[in-house]
């Protein structure tokens, strides 16, 4: 009876030592399974490579998102004597990165040069890239192109109808004026590249009815600066300028050319000003 009782007492203790062993190897199952899959989770994100190049990555994730061209064209629409001119300027991001930004490359699209003769284009190209006011070269190509999508590729800011007048700035680089009052309307063009401190050189280009197309009138500002008419606005100022002086002529125009009529000069040290 006793040895029965024994038996029985030893059956049940392995039974429940059995028990317990699975009970604690489920938890650890479990257990071991979630922290498994924690370990696993870190390591994979710790395997994943990180970029060469995290400046590189970043821009051609912008570029990506945003979906700009590498190129793209704005127009300067000019309307002069009754007739419509778009000036097409093709616009490209520059390969280089400078302090990480891509710069705006300017240049005429080919094609465009119906009316005026391909010096006006070089000269409007030069002047385009080496101007700092306007919003072309100001900041990053992403800024450029923002901002022409938001007009919907037009620049009309680089063209004036206005005239300059002599002691006031004017930062449009095209003119539309008819500039020897022959009834039709010329053009001045800024020439930066020629151009040098306190004297602006432009380009004179007439109007041909004959031909139906502008020509350009070499030496019209007699290889002065052009600073704009006076006052009055019937005479042209026209000059030369150094850090000492600027001798300044006062000029009217006869049958197509200019004539001066008076000059004097301006020096640094005085407070005297011509005209």
């Amino acid at each position: 009876m006793k040895s029965t009782t024994t038996i029985i007492a030893y059956v049940f203790v392995i039974m429940l030592l059995i028990s317990c062993t699975r009970n604690q190897s489920r938890s650890t199952s479990n257990e071991d399974d979630t922290n498994l899959a924690k370990i696993d989770s870190t390591a994979i994100d710790g395997r994943i490579p990180k970029p060469k190049s995290i400046r590189k990555q970043v821009v051609q994730k912008y570029i990506d998102t945003l979906h700009i061209p590498s190129k793209y064209v704005i127009v300067i629409p000019l309307e002069i004597n009754k007739k419509k001119i778009d000036i097409r300027l093709l616009l490209a991001r520059s390969e280089d990165l400078l302090r990480g930004k891509n710069y705006t490359i300017a240049e005429i699209e080919a094609g465009t040069n119906i009316f005026l003769p391909k010096s006006a284009y070089r000269c409007i190209e030069g002047t385009i890239e080496l101007q700092h006011w306007q919003t072309i070269n100001s900041d990053s190509y992403y800024y450029t192109y923002g901002y022409y999508k938001d007009k919907e590729f037009k620049e009309n800011e680089f063209v004036s109808r206005k005239r300059m007048t002599f002691r006031k700035g004017d930062y449009n680089f095209i003119t539309i004026i008819d500039m020897d009052n022959d009834g039709y309307e010329d053009l001045l063009i800024l020439d930066l590249a020629s151009s040098r401190r306190d004297n602006d050189i432009y380009q004179f280009y007439k109007w041909s009815e004959k031909e139906s197309k502008f020509i350009f009138i070499p030496d019209f500002f007699d290889k002065a600066a052009f600073y704009g008419w006076d006052k009055t606005g019937k005479y042209l100022i026209t000059g030369v300028s150094d850090s000492r002086e600027r001798k300044l002529y006062k000029n009217k125009i006869v049958r197509g050319k200019l004539k001066t009529i008076d000059q004097c000069i301006e020096y640094a040290v005085s407070d005297k000003q011509c005209w």
